[in-house]
């Protein structure tokens, strides 16, 4: 309707223009109108506005009217066939039964006439199927004003095709280029994507993230599924990438603070994988159980401070006792209390503690630790337990 309106506003902007040209030297003439009793005495240049704007008039009640009754229509008519709906019809049916991957051929039909769009829903079409070198010729034929949309789909095939350099520089380059007028009114949507391309690439190359010019803003949800994968990669750290996150630890600690235990307790399990974390990781644990319980967590604690911390035994033996008062009948707790036991030399109480919990493969590792008199079996029974479903090191 605008589209109508503008251009009969530029009609009439021509018209006015013709009028004074030919009205220059022989004036806006008159006219003189008389119908039952009224009577207007104008001139022609007048007339001719009120034509306009009638003509305008006429066709907005047109219009409106129209929009009426086809909606009046429609609520009491069944549609007789599904071809002869419109376009937008069509499509929101599809969207409406999640039909995408069953109905295509109908939606490239309704994008067929699109020189703009056609390309990109096949190359989104080609891609659904993994078929990326088809999608990539779709993407051959794209429109530049579609860029960014388009960007996105060859970020998408990179990471299909595993090719993360190119899929991390496309989404670097699209983060900090400025998007097209065009598309402001759907800058929350595409932003929206953007943050998932990122999200994407972090399971996939989770080390890569600390590369970023520009870091993506996860919230927390999303950065748990990072950290998830960045311990689930862990073999492929060096040096450099460690600093990296230690850094990010340090200036996302106020974030990490109001995480809950469970993702804490993620982030704990990837810190104690690496040795520049070990008096970090000791205080984090601490923490952690000061908050809530966690067997695993105190299990972490106790081969920090034995292994790396070095605290004085009876400051131990006064947090284990502080702990087994505040969650009392923890078979971690005996086991804890088993270390700190042979370290005094008690070597008694020890055995009696060894008696407790003959359910717990904690305690079974030790008393079957306690029966071994050779080093060596000894050690084969730690690199046992270290091939064991546990996702923590554990020396003790």
């Amino acid at each position: 309707m605008r589209i109508v309106i503008l251009a009969y506003f530029i009609l009439f902007l021509l018209s006015v223009g013709i009028f004074i040209v030919l009205s220059f030297h022989a004036g806006f003439g008159y006219v003189f109108l008389q119908w039952h009793g009224w009577q207007l005495q104008t001139n022609l240049f007048l007339v001719l506005i009120l034509f306009f704007i009638s003509l305008i008039a006429i066709y907005a009640c047109w219009y409106g009217l129209k929009q009426i009754f086809r909606r009046n229509i429609q609520n009491h008519l069944q549609p007789k066939s599904f071809q002869k709906l419109h376009p937008y019809e069509r499509l929101g049916i599809l969207w409406l039964l999640k039909a995408e991957a069953f109905e295509q051929q109908q939606i490239i039909s309704t994008y067929q006439a699109s020189a703009l769009l056609h390309p990109l829903i096949r190359a989104q079409m080609s891609l659904n199927q993994l078929d990326t070198s088809s999608a990539k010729d779709w993407l051959k034929q794209s429109k530049n004003p579609l860029f960014e949309l388009a960007e996105l789909l060859k970020i998408d095939i990179a990471l299909v095709e595993e090719n993360h350099t190119e899929a991390f520089e496309r989404i670097e380059f699209l983060s900090v280029q400025p998007l097209s007028t065009w598309l402001q009114p759907v800058a929350t949507a595409y932003q929206a994507q953007l943050q998932e391309k990122w999200l994407q690439l972090s399971l996939q190359y989770p080390w890569k993230m600390f590369d970023a010019t520009h870091q993506p803003q996860f919230d927390q949800a999303q950065n748990v599924l990072w950290l998830q994968a960045l311990f689930q990669f862990r073999e492929r750290a060096d040096e450099r990438v460690i600093d990296q996150l230690k850094t990010w630890i340090e200036n996302q600690k106020s974030m990490i603070n109001d995480y809950p235990v469970e993702h804490k307790i993620i982030l704990l399990k990837l810190m104690v994988q690496f040795e520049q974390f070990d008096l970090q990781s000791f205080a984090f644990a601490e923490q952690i159980l000061e908050e809530r319980f966690v067997p695993d967590v105190l299990y972490i604690w106790l081969d920090q401070v034995f292994e790396h911390a070095h605290l004085d035994i009876d400051v131990i033996a006064s947090k284990i006792e502080a702990w087994s008062t505040q969650y009392p009948a923890q078979p971690s707790i005996a086991f804890a209390k088993w270390h700190i036991a042979q370290a005094q030399g008690k070597i008694d109480e020890a055995n009696e503690l060894l008696t407790q919990y003959p359910e717990d493969p904690y305690m079974a590792y030790l008393r079957i630790k306690s029966a071994l008199a050779s080093d060596d079996l000894q050690l084969d029974l730690k690199r046992l337990l270290q091939f064991s479903d546990q996702d923590f090191k554990f020396n003790l």
